[in-house]
């Protein structure tokens, strides 16, 4: 007789449900499983790969609530396990490790909001990886004059809507297709209207709130998985293959891992590698714990159910001895072969270290709760222009605050360290306290990312202005001949700022070269000003000189910069300055090279 795995023919599918931020992915699934994961994650994200198993009776069960006549297809599929990925653009490499093992993809868009930058990101790594997906179009109970359904099939509640309502929908649903053919996609339509699956793109008009569209995407993502997709559900008897979820400890328990099976079998008293901190872990399954049905590996409401052994695709918990330094997000392999296991640790060792960063150069410090989180990060920062020098997993720690120290002899402003889900041990805040070293924690990627940036350009906003304070800047003056007040002691005059801002106490050098004293004052209606900015008409004095023997009564004056300041204004300060300013500072450079030295400024 055969066993219990000897006897299947096919694995569940393995879904993933992915999308812009908001448009409810989560909540999709917390309709029907009941549960309210979406809550409990930060600022309403899901931050990391979840797995939920859906077995096929409780599906139809589900369907009965639509139509009875949905319950009585016939779906052969033993259930799905759907990976709910996080929605934020930072989370696109999470996703890819998702998309990796996915079967089939549900991709949720707001229907009043239509496609996101995130969305296409998305729609960019399911067309990489050639996954096949079904487009919700989510939140049409927020369509104004929708009367909404509990539970309906999307049909049965679209049409008990009033015309101009459904011209709405309609309207949007156009804008979507359209948006994907601008994207290259030949074929997107609504469900009911596509004849043959395997040259178009389904869209499913769903609520999560009210449920109604609910029943008839999974009606259409279990018949397209079953019609198209079963050749790649063959059952793998081999040894397991896997991604850590989480690790965590268990009253009771110890450490355990949250593991997403999407090949092959684990069972009991197997051995496995999985990525640890420093190095490959080798370990043996001590039990196998699953949630029960319908629940979520994350947060279960109830009890796990002991296994001795579980077949892909699973989300399930291990215990096992040393695994106190796995790290999530890494990969898991059963050992099946013992002379395949030197081979399987080099592998999974490199891709742990391919996910890491540890430079000499200038850049953040950047540490993360799991590799997945990890390489969301370092993508994410990395596009946004920020450098790292060193991102690993774990909590912050002294090493990394003194790390962060040696960066500030090259880059003052990527002196800091940013963790993301990780707490601060004391020794590291009392070394940043020492160093001067801001420690920015988020469990929001971009919030992180936002945080340093703001920090970063902050820092060199007042760095810079500092700085300028301390220079000559480049001003251009024309003097007013009819306002010639006094000759001298002090010879006092009217001026048109042409390029720049005219300060009191500059050096003045008139248009061929001849040096002039400094300003003394400058007025404005009698009463005395600190600046005069462009295109202002003011009074100068100035002490020592004398006009019509030491200048004229027309000349062009500039403010007579040292060599050592144009060369820093030039050079780092360049992009601080306006475009009248490097206009007055060009002019001014050609004229000291043509009176002075032909490699003035150089």
């Amino acid at each position: 007789m055969a066993t219990q795995e000897e006897s299947k023919i096919i694995r569940a599918p393995i879904a993933c449900i992915l999308g812009h931020i908001d448009h409810g992915k989560t909540s999709l699934l917390d309709y029907i499983r009941g549960t309210v994961v979406q809550k409990r994650e930060a600022a309403g994200i899901t931050q990391h790969i979840g797995a939920s198993y859906f077995p096929t009776q409780d599906i139809k069960d589900f369907l009965k609530k639509s139509k009875q006549e949905f319950a009585e297809k016939d779906i052969k599929l033993p259930g799905i396990l759907i990976v709910d990925t996080p929605g934020h653009a930072a989370f696109l490499n999470l996703r890819r490790r998702g998309g990796a093992v996915a079967d089939i993809a549900i991709l949720v868009i707001d229907v009043t909001a239509g496609t996101m930058p995130i969305t296409w990101e998305s729609v960019r790594i399911l067309r990489e990886r050639k996954t096949p997906f079904v487009i919700a179009a989510n939140k049409i109970d927020r369509i104004s004059g929708w009367k909404s359904k509990n539970d309906a099939d999307f049909l049965d509640t679209y049409n008990s809507q009033k015309p101009h309502v459904k011209d709405f929908l309609d309207e949007k649903l156009v804008q979507i297709s359209t948006n994907f053919l601008e994207e290259g996609f030949k074929g997107i339509d609504r469900y009911d209207k596509i004849k043959d699956f395997t040259k178009k793109i389904a869209i499913v008009p769903t609520s999560a709130k009210t449920g109604e569209g609910i029943s008839t995407l999974l009606l259409i993502l279990m018949g397209l998985v079953q019609q198209f997709l079963t050749p790649n559900l063959k059952f793998s008897s081999g040894a397991a293959k896997g991604v850590v979820l989480e690790v965590k400890k268990e009253k009771g328990q110890g450490k355990t891992m949250d593991v997403l099976i999407y090949d092959g079998i684990i069972r009991k008293g197997d051995e496995f590698i999985v990525g640890g901190l420093e190095k490959p872990i080798k370990s043996k399954v001590r039990a196998i714990l699953i949630p029960k049905p319908l629940d979520e590996i994350r947060d279960p409401r109830q009890k796990f159910d002991s296994e001795e052994f579980v077949s892909a695709a699973a989300g399930v918990k291990i215990l096992a001895p040393n695994i106190d330094d796995v790290v999530a997000g890494s990969p898991f392999k059963g050992i099946g072969d013992p002379s395949k296991e030197e081979v399987i640790y080099k592998e999974i060792e490199e891709e742990v270290q391919a996910i890491r960063i540890r430079t000499e150069k200038a850049g953040v410090v950047l540490k993360a709760d799991t590799l997945g989180s990890l390489e969301a990060l370092v993508s994410f920062f990395t596009k946004n222009g920020v450098k790292i020098s060193i991102a690993d997993v774990g909590p912050i720690k002294k090493e990394d605050v003194m790390n962060a120290n040696i960066v500030k002899d090259f880059d003052p402003y990527s002196a800091t360290v940013l963790g993301f889900n990780i707490p601060i041990l004391p020794e590291a805040q009392e070394q940043a306290n020492i160093d001067n070293i801001r420690i920015f924690t988020n469990n929001v990627i971009y919030r992180l990312l936002e945080d340093y940036i703001e920090y970063a350009e902050t820092r060199k906003a007042e760095d810079t202005a500092k700085a300028l304070s301390e220079l000559l800047l480049p001003a251009k003056i024309k003097m007013l001949p009819d306002f010639i007040f006094r000759n001298s002691d002090p010879a006092v005059f009217g001026v048109y700022v042409e390029a720049g801002t005219l300060y009191p106490k500059v050096p003045l050098i008139t248009n061929t070269g001849k040096r002039v004293r400094r300003v003394h004052q400058i007025q404005d209606k009698g009463q005395t000003i600190e600046k005069a900015p462009k295109d202002s008409e003011v009074a100068i004095s100035i002490r020592g000189i004398e006009i019509g023997r030491d200048i004229g009564k027309d000349e062009t004056l500039f403010v007579n910069v040292p060599e050592s300041h144009v060369r820093q204004l030039m050079g780092k300060f360049i992009d601080e300055l306006t475009t009248d300013q490097k206009q007055a500072l060009r002019e001014y450079i050609k004229l000291k090279r043509t009176y002075e030295h032909p490699w003035w400024g150089m």
